[in-house]
């Protein structure tokens, strides 16, 4: 069975994503560990990883780095992008809601 470069290059951009989504959802499952019962829940903390992983891909692409090839560099850049916008959000939600 033949596979054209199209559809391998579509079932990988599919596969990365999957990697940049479970990135995400550790990353939010490590910060509700993290910050215990001071936090927004584990669900609202994966949906957060989740769009902060795509966040670090779109700065990645945005300022063309190139750091650890380009699947290191894109895993990378998701994990700190999810840290990003999970940190605050956590520490707002504790400062607003837990006092």
């Amino acid at each position: 069975m033949l596979v054209n470069a199209g559809t391998m290059e579509y079932a990988m951009k599919l596969v990365g994503s999957f990697v940049f989504i479970l990135i995400g959802i550790v990353a939010g499952v490590l910060i509700s560990l993290v910050f215990r019962e001071k936090h927004p829940g584990v669900l609202p903390n994966a949906v957060i990883g989740v769009l902060g992983a795509f966040f670090g891909l779109f700065i990645k692409d945005v300022f063309d780095v190139d750091v650890g090839g380009n699947l290191g560099g894109a895993m990378l850049f998701s994990a700190l992008g999810a840290l990003v916008l999970l940190l605050p959000v956590n520490l707002a939600y504790r400062r607003l809601f837990i006092g």
